[in-house]
């Protein structure tokens, strides 16, 4: 009898198993096929190498044939869908590998140092990203209800996770309204709302209502960066920024460093450079003037600063990066 039940056993286990196994096959079969979908559409839209605008407001596409050299950059609120390929990025401490069929959500204004590490010819790095409405989102968590704002940890505000069959949906009729603009103004708003509401009740979601909650750390952090953005030319005063959201200013430095990995001077100190960069591609400014214009007093600190992050003194940089563009 004992023997009978055991062999029973065994079998319902070899059962179960199969049928785990084939779900998780048809699973990947699909989330294969999106991914090829998504590729081919990226591919009608953006044939060579950069980012480029798609007709769809917000929705840009990226396609590189080859690695790259780290490349420090400012990341405005969105998220980003990695179709193929491989990237690293760096913010402050933290290093996320940002590897294909995964999603990346960033709150907030992020100064993030980028790297691409997989990419060749025959399978370029392909990416797509939207802008990430907190405004939409608010209003979208509000609608549903307070069920939504479930506790969660205060960590990192820029984190990757696996993407499933239910956002890729949304981004192939995302991707197609570029070739039907007369569908955006009514699909657009809709196609964005189902989007926060799955990221919502996603892995990350938890999360991403931590910045939309009322006092809670993160939100009072992403009113520090509001603070610091908008007046990031003039000298940095911790403690205003503290009494501005009621916290001390030991406890707004911890939460501000847990939040982007990087401390309010050095958060700073990055937007200041990446816009002094900005300034002298686009505006024609010497390095003095450019530092000078975004809060620097001494050029020489400047040049220093500017080289430790962007791995060359201004003047060289700027024409290593005008001699790429013209290449």
């Amino acid at each position: 009898m004992e023997l009978h039940n055991s062999l029973i056993l065994r079998y319902l286990i070899i059962i179960l198993t199969h049928e785990r196994n084939t779900g998780t096959s048809k699973m990947n079969e699909k989330i294969q096929l999106y991914q090829q979908e998504l590729i081919d559409i990226t591919s009608r839209i953006n044939d060579g190498d950069g980012v480029r605008q798609t007709n769809v407001p917000g929705l840009k596409t990226v396609r590189s044939c080859h690695t790259s050299c780290t490349h420090p950059t400012i990341y405005e609120p969105m998220f980003c869908l990695l179709l193929q390929g491989g990237k690293k990025l760096r913010m402050g401490e933290k290093e996320i590998n940002f590897k294909e069929m995964s999603y990346l959500m960033v709150p907030v204004m992020l100064p993030v140092i980028g790297e691409i590490v997989n990419a060749c010819n025959e399978k370029p790095y392909v990416g797509v990203s939207i802008d990430l409405d907190m405004r939409t989102l608010s209003e979208l968590v509000s609608d549903i209800g307070e069920g939504f704002y479930a506790n969660g940890p205060n960590g990192c505000c820029m984190n990757n996770y696996d993407v499933d069959e239910g956002i890729l949906s949304v981004f192939q009729r995302l991707l197609q309204l570029h070739e039907t603009p007369k569908d955006i103004p009514v699909m657009l708003p809709m196609l964005k709302r189902e989007l926060m509401y799955r990221v919502l009740n996603g892995p990350g979601g938890v999360q991403l209502r931590q910045f939309l909650m009322h006092d809670s750390n993160a939100s009072r952090m992403s009113k520090v960066i509001e603070m610091i953005r908008d007046n990031f030319d003039e000298p940095l005063k911790v403690k205003h920024l503290a009494n501005a959201v009621n916290m001390s200013e030991s406890a707004l430095y911890n939460s501000f460093k847990s939040v982007t990995s990087m401390s309010p001077l050095q958060y700073q100190k990055q937007l200041r450079l990446n816009e002094a960069r900005r300034i002298m591609i686009h505006e024609g400014l010497e390095a003095a003037t450019a530092g000078y214009k975004v809060g620097y007093g001494s050029p020489s600190q400047f040049s220093r600063e500017y080289s430790r992050l962007f791995g060359a003194p201004p003047a060289a940089d700027i024409n290593r990066v005008r001699n790429s563009v013209g290449a």
